[in-house]
């Protein structure tokens, strides 16, 4: 019998004849010949009382036991001794992930050949790991306050991942990464303290282990008891996988939670960390990949949209789901738990299915643009014609869809679910057509930010001799710009020198200077000067860096105080425009490259036209109000995001 089939049979009908609740006499009904197995494991534990509490552990592993899977090959344990061998071997961690990858390639069709554990599952095995799982709860002091219900799910699983073999990975892995552990026992602060056992234990994997590099490891998954704790990179997941098993092995309660998309950018999908409940602090979390400790914040700025917890038991509420037609990818994973709640302020949107858009199925979903597409992360029962959404993040904007077999169709207009909690959809109203002006394609994050604002308090100033001992100053830049226009006034003399002077005690840091003389569409030429020395004497770095016309590469001074670049004409000339750009992202409007502008309409994107770029601002006309708009660059470049136009600026989404 095949998950599915397991299913809908489920919504049919439930199994009789047996003592065990129903959900425990359902998956044995599905464990078809290997139901005997379970069967001794439920019957070990009934023969005493004082075993009642480990029967009804046994019945929650074996209730919750189908859908999870392991990868079924009679060659993946000589990949993984293989694959071991690499791991130990004193290479660069580099060279070890691309012989692990070429070795991946000499075992095709591993990975497409898995097999359900409630089928190949031994009572052994499972008696083994429920011992060991209470052994640690009762007796370790990491998790004494630890409830039932929360010991199944952060102590008591028998994998940590579906694909992992049905492997001894607890006695791998207990007693790692514990040197000092036992210390803590002489603090009264801490001799019971999960979140302060899992610093030390954490600090320790830091010493011993990655190089903390983020990589997608393209190979096959190394999720065996010898070497899930010696892959020397890979992604958020993966950290937080090998976390957990070192977690739960040493008996400190721990889970994975995740988003599934970030809300507010592209790239890389969204994130996965690692959760613990403390006794004292219910909600504890840590990212290994990003040195957050437990008890750090995770990404106080970022908007989340919606975060799932990883669990063994099976979301009911995702099982029926399977029964549609088409369900988003995230959510043929029935084995998450909503936790939005924990992590931000939240607000239930319920949303009106549009005349327009006809849906015939039980299920919406509301999706995030991802600067591609949209990406579904949350879904809500359709009760008439409407839709309500639970535990939403605000200051959003969401697309309510619903799956068909071409795609997502929108069931309404994209929204954004303000700070009060308030729908507010995005209609465009074409009677009220305006101007826009745009800046950049994508928003500025920390990094940009900081590296621009090295900008602020910079002069820019003109001479008639080279030493620039009588430097007239023709412009402060006293305001942050990503990127700048000044334009000088008519009654200013020639000058033969001109250049940009950093701002005192700053490096200077400019990737592109260009100077035009009145009705010019280029910027003057001239011979390039100021101070030779550059930022390690790297040639990367140099002064024509900032007169190459690439956005990218920059000029960085050696020096932080009166560092200058710029430019001899020869001879003095009038300049009526300077353009400079700070070192950046190249996400400002790129001189040449040609750009088109979207809005969103009812059926999807529409277009308000193309334009090449003859300045660092582009202007679209008859653009609709109240409309989310995206600019595509179609010269190069991947980074782009969704605005509205508030107050003549672009608001970022």
């Amino acid at each position: 019998m095949s998950f599915r089939n397991f299913i809908l049979l489920l919504s049919i009908c439930s199994y009789s004849c047996s003592p065990y609740p129903s959900d425990v006499k359902d998956a044995l009904q599905y464990a078809g010949s290997n139901r005997r197995q379970l069967e001794q494991v439920l019957e070990h534990y009934s023969k005493t009382p004082s075993d009642s509490l480990k029967l009804r552990a046994a019945e929650f592993l074996i209730a919750n036991m189908p859908g999870h899977w392991s990868f079924n090959s009679e060659t993946l344990n000589d990949y993984y001794s293989r694959a071991d061998t690499i791991l130990n071997s004193k290479v660069p961690w580099k060279t070890k992930i691309e012989q692990l990858n070429r070795v991946s390639l000499e075992y095709p069709g591993i990975m497409g050949t898995t097999t359900e554990d409630i089928h190949v599952i031994t009572a052994q095995y499972l008696i083994k790991n429920i011992e060991q799982a209470f052994d640690v709860w009762q007796n370790g002091p990491w998790a004494k306050h630890v409830l039932f219900d929360d010991f199944c799910e952060y102590l008591l699983p028998y994998k940590i991942t579906d694909g992992q073999p049905l492997d001894n990975w607890r006695d791998s892995l207990k007693g790692r990464f514990c040197e000092t552990l036992d210390l803590l026992k002489y603090n009264q602060y801490y001799r019971n303290s999960a979140s302060r056992a899992a610093q030390i234990v954490r600090n320790n994997m830091r010493k011993h282990m990655w190089p903390k590099i983020t990589m997608d490891f393209e190979g096959i998954p190394l999720l065996g008891a010898s070497n899930i704790a010696k892959l020397p990179a890979g992604t958020c997941n993966e950290y937080a996988q090998v976390v957990l098993a070192v977690m739960r092995s040493n008996g400190i309660p721990v889970s994975i939670d995740m988003l599934p998309q970030w809300p507010y950018r592209g790239g890389g999908g969204g994130h996965s960390w690692n959760y613990l409940p403390d006794a004292l602090r219910s909600h504890v979390i840590f990212e290994e990949l990003n040195g957050v400790g437990p008890g750090g914040a995770l990404r106080p700025y970022s908007p989340l949209g919606k975060v799932y917890r990883n669990t063994y038991a099976i979301n009911r509420k995702l099982f029926q789901m399977q029964t549609e037609d088409q369900v988003p990818k995230l959510f043929s994973n029935i084995f998450l738990k909503d936790v939005t709640a924990e992590y931000a302020p939240v607000a239930d949107a319920v949303v009106d299915v549009h005349p327009k858009m006809k849906i015939n199925r039980s299920y919406a979903y509301l999706a995030v643009f991802n600067n591609k597409e949209w990406e579904p992360i949350a879904f809500g029962d359709v009760t008439r014609n409407s839709v309500k959404f639970r535990n939403m993040c605000k200051n959003i904007v969401y697309l309510p869809v619903y799956c068909t077999t071409k795609g997502l169709k929108p069931v309404n207009y994209p929204f954004i679910l303000e700070h009060s909690g308030n729908v507010r959809h995005l209609i465009p109203d074409t009677t009220k057509r305006r101007s826009v002006v745009l800046s950049r394609k994508y928003p500025v994050f920390n990094g940009v930010f900081d590296m621009t604002m090295r900008t602020v308090g910079a002069k820019i100033q003109v001479s008639n001799t080279n030493d620039f001992k009588k430097a007239v100053t023709v412009h402060d830049i006293d305001e942050w710009f990503a990127a700048g226009v000044i334009q000088l006034p008519d009654s200013l003399p020639k000058y033969r020198y001109w250049r940009f002077r950093s701002p005192d005690k700053e490096y200077c840091n400019i990737a592109e200077l260009m100077f035009f003389g009145p009705n010019d569409i280029i910027p003057h030429s001239g011979e390039i000067i100021g101070l030779k020395e550059m930022y390690k004497n790297d040639s990367i770095y140099s002064k024509e860096k900032a007169f190459d016309h690439d956005p990218l590469t920059y000029f960085h001074s050696a020096t932080r105080d009166s560092a200058w670049v710029g430019m001899d004409f020869g001879e003095p000339v009038r300049v009526e425009k300077i353009v400079y750009l700070p070192r950046s992202d190249d996400n400002n409007i790129r001189l040449g490259d040609k750009y088109e502008l979207f809005y969103w309409d009812k059926n999807g994107w529409c277009s308000l036209g193309k334009q090449k770029a003859k300045d660092i601002e582009l202007k679209f006309d008859c653009v609709p109000g109240n409309v989310l708009l995206w600019l595509r660059d179609l010269t190069r470049g991947s980074e782009e995001r969704i605005f509205t136009y508030e107050d003549d600026q672009q608001v970022w989404w």
